[in-house]
């Protein structure tokens, strides 16, 4: 649990010795981060680094610090904002954490010369989320233990002041102790039901070993399940080096379109047993890809002959996961005139629409044509192609054949009659 850090030195004070300040004092200053308001989400300074860890009399460093935020991460994905009340409406969730806004952080001192010290508007930080500040300083002239605080305040929360100890080529050592850095290399996009590889690097950035490392993977929602372990222990990372973890997760084919988090925890001690811990977000990108292709086809009239006018229907269907836009569809090496082209606008996944081209069967024959669909996704650009035929029979003259003959018989039976008829007058 972190806590709050004891006061900062009083006014006219900045500069400190051994000599002048009890070492408990300086344990309590060096040792305690700062508190997180229980009231509304802000953040804490979850570590620090000066570097050089020594300085010399009007040499210039750095110090960086991270800023963690306090509210609590939930077992749900942030992502899912909005909750079905069962009368086919959707509301806002309320149970969603909030964001802390850092208006500034400011690095302060009397003694310490900043270069670099004002961040203004830095922005929201979500639930588990850290990210680091890093101010120039120039030491000052004189030997000795400096206490330069670093002000961060956070809009409608608490505001933080947390002190930061630098050695300035004093003789009295000041405790050292491990900080870890969570590196991720994640894959561009994650097609739902694909499975996708995290990398995972840990750096000790401290001047001490991290003992007793434990670094738990939580995925956050039943779209992603992991298939490598969840949990990993590390007996000791010294300072400077690195530790590598591959973790392997699958997707649900059904898994929501956006980012999918996943939360690592890391858990550490210093040699004297004080506990640290560093929370990650991994952003998982789940992006769907639109699949186009041939679901029906149909002609009017059924049985297309010479001279009849063809209404081509052909239903193209998205077997993908995601929408297909601007879908537009040609007919290619077709040798007969009429309209080849089709605009069908969006499909969604599991959906098909009508693509209507008008022909004029002006000869038969079996004829060879190519279907090309167009259509973009996340992923860009794509085109299909479907070979298809369309067969154009000769008129069918059985039809005039059968009217010939009932005419000629109509005229011989009124021959017939007529010649009766002549006959018995």
């Amino acid at each position: 649990m972190v806590q709050k850090p004891a006061a900062a030195p009083p006014r006219g004070m900045g500069r400190r010795t051994i000599g002048c300040i009890p070492g408990a004092l300086i344990l309590i200053l060096v040792l305690v981060p700062a508190a997180a308001s229980a009231a509304a989400p802000t953040v804490i300074v979850s570590n620090y680094t000066v570097t050089p860890a020594v300085l010399m009399p009007g040499d210039e460093g750095t110090i960086t610090v991270v800023l963690t935020s306090t509210a609590p991460v939930t077992t749900g994905s942030p992502l899912n904002i909005r909750l079905d009340t069962g009368t086919g409406e959707a509301n806002t969730s309320t149970e969603t954490p909030e964001n802390a806004y850092i208006e500034n952080v400011l690095l302060s001192s009397k003694d310490i010369e900043v270069l670099t010290g004002s961040f203004q508007d830095v922005g929201e930080i979500g639930p588990g989320q850290s990210f680091p500040l890093t101010f120039q300083i120039r030491a000052p002239g004189e030997e000795g233990i400096y206490f330069p605080e670093v002000w961060v305040r956070v809009r409608d929360g608490a505001g933080v002041r947390y002190p930061i100890p630098v050695n300035v080529n004093s003789a009295y050592a000041l405790i050292k102790k491990p900080a870890l850095r969570v590196e991720k290399t994640v894959p561009a996009s994650v097609d739902p039901g694909d499975p996708f590889n995290v990398t995972l690097i840990l750096h000790n950035d401290g001047q001490a070993s991290a003992n007793d490392v434990s670094v738990n993977v939580n995925a956050t929602s039943g779209a992603i399940t992991p298939q490598s372990a969840e949990n990993y222990y590390i007996p000791k990372l010294e300072a400077g080096k690195d530790a590598v973890l591959n973790l392997t997760f699958e997707t649900d084919t059904n898994a929501p379109l956006g980012l999918e988090p996943v939360i690592v925890t890391v858990d550490y001690r210093n040699a004297d047993m004080t506990p640290f811990r560093q929370v990650a977000t991994i952003g998982i990108p789940i992006v769907g890809r639109a699949e186009m292709g041939v679901a029906s086809i149909r002609t009017e009239p059924s049985r297309v002959t010479v001279g009849s006018q063809v209404d081509l229907t052909i239903r193209i269907e998205n077997t993908g996961t995601a929408d297909a836009k601007s879908v537009q569809a040609t007919i290619e090496g077709l040798d007969l005139p009429g309209t080849k082209e089709a605009f069908l606008g969006t499909i969604e996944p599991g959906n098909d629409g009508p693509a209507v081209f008008t022909l004029q069967a002006d000869k038969a024959g079996t004829f060879d044509y190519t279907l090309v669909i167009r259509h973009t996704d996340d992923y860009g650009v794509h085109t299909t192609r479907q070979a298809l035929s369309l067969i154009v029979a000769e008129p069918d003259t059985l039809p005039l054949l059968a009217a010939a003959a009932a005419v000629l018989v109509v005229v011989i039976v009124a021959a017939a009659l007529w010649y009766r008829r002549r006959k018995e007058q």
